[in-house]
C-alpha cells in the first residue's frame, strides 16, 4: 500500500485522445474493469471516476490515475491505495 492524496482542480485536464474519460484511460491501461473505489478504507462501487492523485512523502512528483468514488475523489485527506493500481498520467 502507498499513501496518496487527490490533486484538486485537475478536472479540466484533457484525457488523451484515444480515451473517453480518465476512468476509461485507467481501465484500458490496466486492461481491467474498475469495480470499486481504490481507497483502502472505502468499498463503494457506484459513481466511480478516474481520479488524479500524487504520492505523499515521495520525491516522485508524477501524477497518477486511480478509480475512486466521487466522495473519496472530493476528499482532501491522505489515504492508502494498492500501488499496483496507480497508472501514470501521460
Amino acid at each position: 500500500m502507498i499513501c496518496v492524496k487527490n490533486l484538486i482542480g485537475t478536472s479540466d485536464n484533457r484525457v488523451p485522445n484515444d480515451y473517453s474519460s480518465w476512468l476509461d484511460y485507467w481501465e484500458k491501461e490496466k486492461n481491467q474493469k474498475a469495480n470499486q473505489c481504490s481507497a483502502s478504507d472505502c468499498s463503494q462501487s457506484d459513481n466511480l471516476v478516474g481520479a488524479h492523485v500524487k504520492k505523499v512523502g515521495s520525491d516522485d512528483n508524477s501524477w497518477y490515475i486511480v478509480p475512486l468514488c466521487q466522495s473519496c475523489n472530493m476528499s482532501e485527506r491522505e489515504f492508502l491505495v494498492n500501488e499496483n493500481l496507480l497508472v501514470p498520467v501521460r
